[in-house]
């Protein structure tokens, strides 16, 4: 069932019934994951106003870090874990913790995405986010490799323990408009904060994968 959201009145964004109905074979040895293991494709736009959104964040499992990530990058949006088949622009990225759990449930989504199942979404990689500081142990070190090649392109967010102190409101926020910054200030960036107790700019990390997925989403849109 989709989520109780507005429907936009755009006509170019409005996939044809025709379209959504013909079938889709997957592969030729592509195992598909079950059905409750798929993320479901939305028949209503997610966006309800503008600026669009350039690209989505599709959580693979509860507690994936989409909410501070779709705060922290402009551009994108909150997928409500499920595919936005209606919205004008598709580009999707998956994201999901290191740990077992959600490296699996990311791996369903990526087989979903291979087998043609998310709605004619552009899947634009994968994102993993820490779920605990320090170096995965060697057996999730190898399930995200594995995980990681079933994407056309991943990114790995680091470990930011300033995170752990900041509300929903005081995460920075970096957009694509944004006049470039220099080295210096990027470095400066986790240590300097607002009186009010918010980071003064977004993790240097953060903009280089931010900057990343825009650019792939820019990409997807041209094709």
């Amino acid at each position: 069932m989709a989520p109780p959201i507005a429907r936009e009145g755009d006509d170019d964004e409005q996939r044809s019934a025709a379209d959504e109905l013909a079938p889709i074979r997957p592969p030729a040895g592509l195992r598909l994951p079950p059905a409750d293991q798929q993320a479901p494709v939305w028949d209503v736009p997610l966006a309800s106003g503008r600026p669009h959104p350039a690209f989505w964040l599709l959580g693979a499992h509860g507690g994936a870090c989409v909410s501070s990530l779709a705060r922290t990058w402009a551009p994108a949006a909150d997928a409500r874990q499920g595919w936005p088949a209606q919205d004008r622009y598709r580009g999707v990225v998956v994201v999901a913790r290191t740990h077992r759990e959600g490296l699996d449930a990311a791996h369903s989504l990526l087989l979903q995405a291979a087998g043609g199942r998310i709605g004619g979404c552009a899947l634009l990689g994968l994102v993993t986010v820490p779920d605990q500081p320090g170096s995965l142990p060697a057996t999730l070190r190898r399930r995200r490799d594995v995980v990681e090649s079933a994407a056309p392109q991943y990114w790995r967010v680091p470990y930011l323990p300033d995170y752990r102190t900041l509300t929903y409101d005081q995460m920075p926020v970096w957009s694509p408009k944004d006049a470039p910054v220099t080295t210096t200030r990027l470095q400066r960036a986790t240590t300097r904060w607002n009186r009010d107790g918010a980071l003064a700019y977004p993790d240097p990390d953060l903009v280089v994968i931010g900057s990343a997925i825009f650019d792939a989403a820019r990409q997807a849109m041209a094709r």
